[in-house]
């Protein structure tokens, strides 16, 4: 039996891609609430939290007089983590992989340069943890996208800046939809291996000018590795979706 909490993400999650999908126009009218609970099998509470759920997010619009209407993506909080995840279940272009990459662009160089100023012995650590898991996923099995995600992760913990800190769902986020077209095979992942040690080297030297530096080669090769024609394996199987 499923779960109240996983029946809302349910009907939550198909609200979501009934708006993102264009079944509903942006700024139309979305089917009236006994319509909805009647195609969805769910009573008017259950519709009525997923649709609060979904205003939240800027997805919807209620009031009164107009009803429940689907929102513009302009006004969707782009940077919510099931945003994100909504949009990639739904179908993505390479313009939305491309605005990924150039988000990471303003942001990955100068959080590199603070964690090279910032890091803990700590973070240091964790840091050369998850280089090492993403070295022996490479060689050995799975595991690389949660390494490589860490390693990502643990550079914006390192800034020690309390904003950037609280980008990381987003970030995360984003990066797994990043990942998901630019590590194509498990050589791929391994032609990576080199620019991820070029950025642990220069943060463990404490070489900020040299980190900004290494991780935009890093991002500009998941550029190339994106808009590539190489084969793709299994590598990343069922490690992306998560």
């Amino acid at each position: 039996m499923m779960k109240p909490k996983s029946f809302h993400a349910a009907v939550v999650d198909r609200l979501a891609a009934m708006i993102i999908q264009g079944e509903d126009a942006m700024g139309s009218q979305l089917p009236t609430e006994a319509d909805l609970c009647t195609t969805m099998g769910v009573s008017r509470t259950v519709l009525r939290e997923a649709v609060k759920t979904l205003s939240a997010k800027g997805m919807v619009m209620t009031g009164p007089r107009t009803g429940t209407r689907a929102q513009p993506a302009s006004a969707w909080n782009l940077l919510d983590p099931d945003v994100i995840r909504w949009r990639l279940m739904s179908g993505i272009d390479q313009t939305f992989v491309r605005d990924i990459l150039e988000l990471r662009l303003a942001i990955e160089p100068d959080a590199a340069a603070l964690a090279a100023q910032r890091a803990s012995e700590a973070d240091l650590g964790q840091l050369r943890a998850a280089y090492a898991a993403m070295e022996a996923a490479v060689e050995h099995g799975r595991g690389y996208l949660e390494a490589d995600l860490t390693f990502h992760e643990t550079i914006l913990a390192a800034t020690h800046n309390q904003f950037l800190a609280a980008l990381t769902p987003a970030i995360d986020a984003l990066l797994r939809v990043s990942f998901r077209f630019s590590v194509k095979s498990r050589e791929s992942a391994r032609s990576s291996l080199p620019l991820h040690k070029a950025v642990l080297a220069a943060i463990m030297a404490r070489d900020g000018a040299a980190a900004e530096d290494a991780i935009r080669t890093l991002i500009a090769a998941a550029r190339r590795d994106v808009e590539s024609d190489m084969a793709r394996d299994d590598f990343l199987t069922g490690e992306a979706d998560r």
